[in-house]
């Protein structure tokens, strides 16, 4: 379905009226998933986003370094990158990422399971992994948490001065750390991702040390706010069905299914914009090349017409998996395994050493459609 109105900038929860003409929202699951597949839309809108916004042309090549690329040249560098993110690279995380929630499930249980679930779990577990994979030292963790919440800001429509200010520091702080790693792995190669896109090639040549540093603060981004942010809301959703919370527990297998339909009904990416590149007509409506079409995907993932009872929370829904929270066609989210596997993997930890969270206090939402923090109690098993 597509319809008429106000450009909904749903990927961020946010809404802004364009003059004089209304954007195209699409909000079926088919019609989305049409467009998520049509060469002829393309990303680039989020670039765009960030320099009307105030942020320089160069920091948001920098932090959306794949969103500001499209048909083969985009195709040709997620090539290099998918390399990283392939089952079999995915599935070597997974007792590493065990073992880092285990180790942070010990302090939940130290502190006598009353804590914030986001600065205790949910925030430091996905740069960790990250860091691993990237062959970043681990012990930069929470700087890479930070650099990613302030980057973060660059993807929210309207931003004020001092946000500018706060992405433009991180982004320079990030490409200073990136010269340094790069300097790190040529002097000493490894399996890690960072020696990897050293040595790639794109249309035969390398790619230059600031196409390098963009992939790492793109996907230190992408790979620690998102996940952070979705992991906070799988506990918020489940903290509302603690039944849920148990059968998980007694049946870990359920884990992957219970987190596909988390990220159907509780995605924290709402929705995103798309550029025409040549002028589209979808079900009578005309996108002029350059203009704007909005999917919704908070209506797409709930379309009664491809998900029955779409409003309920199915621990085990069959078909939870074609929800269109990462994306799909050519853009979708290259780490969407990675993601799942941290979340999955996290689930899992909770679940079994404690029993369903009592939410004390949830803080507000900026940017993303998850809290900054909550407030929990997790009784022992």
């Amino acid at each position: 379905m597509v319809e008429r109105g106000p450009v909904i900038l749903a990927r961020m929860g946010k809404t802004r009226p364009v003059e004089p003409d209304p954007v195209p929202i699409v909000t079926g699951w088919t019609a989305s998933r049409e467009a998520l597949t049509d060469r002829r839309l393309s990303p680039r809108s989020f670039v765009e986003d960030m320099v009307a916004g105030g942020i320089t042309a160069a920091t948001a090549a920098q932090v959306a370094p794949l969103f500001s690329r499209h048909g083969e040249d985009h195709r040709h560098l997620r090539a290099v990158l998918s390399v990283a993110f392939t089952p079999r690279k995915v599935e070597q995380l997974r007792p590493a990422t065990r073992a880092i929630t285990e180790r942070l499930a010990d302090g939940i249980e130290a502190a006598g399971g009353e804590c914030d679930v986001v600065s205790s779990f949910a925030e430091p577990l996905p740069p960790e992994v990250f860091a691993l994979l990237f062959g970043l030292p681990v012990e930069d963790r929470d700087r890479l948490a930070r650099w990613a919440a302030e980057i973060a800001l660059a993807f929210v429509p309207t931003q004020v001065p001092d946000e500018v200010a706060r992405v433009e520091r991180a982004a320079a702080e990030m490409r200073e750390y990136g010269h340094e790693r790069i300097a790190a792995s040529r002097a000493a190669p490894g399996e890690d991702l960072v020696t990897r896109l050293l040595e790639a090639e794109v249309d035969g040549e390398h790619l230059t040390d600031d196409q390098v540093i963009a992939m790492i603060t793109g996907f230190v981004f992408a790979g620690a706010e998102t996940t952070r942010r979705q992991l906070t809301a799988a506990i918020q959703v489940l903290a509302e069905h603690p039944s849920d919370w148990d059968r998980l527990a007694a049946e870990p297998d359920l884990l992957p299914t219970a987190v596909d339909e988390i990220l159907r009904l509780r995605g924290i990416v709402p929705g995103l914009s798309r550029r025409a590149e040549e002028a589209v007509v979808a079900e009578g409506v005309e996108v002029p090349e350059g203009g704007r079409v909005v999917l919704l995907f908070t209506s797409a993932n709930q379309d009664p017409e491809r998900f029955p009872d779409p409003a309920a929370f199915v621990v085990d829904r069959p078909d939870a998996h074609a929800h269109l929270t990462f994306g799909w066609g050519p853009h979708l989210c290259v780490g969407a395994g990675l993601a799942r596997l941290e979340l999955a993997e996290g689930l899992r930890t909770l679940t079994t050493r404690f029993g369903p969270p009592e939410v004390l206090e949830t803080g507000p939402a900026s940017g993303f459609a998850a809290p900054d923090w909550l407030r929990v109690r997790f009784p022992r098993r």
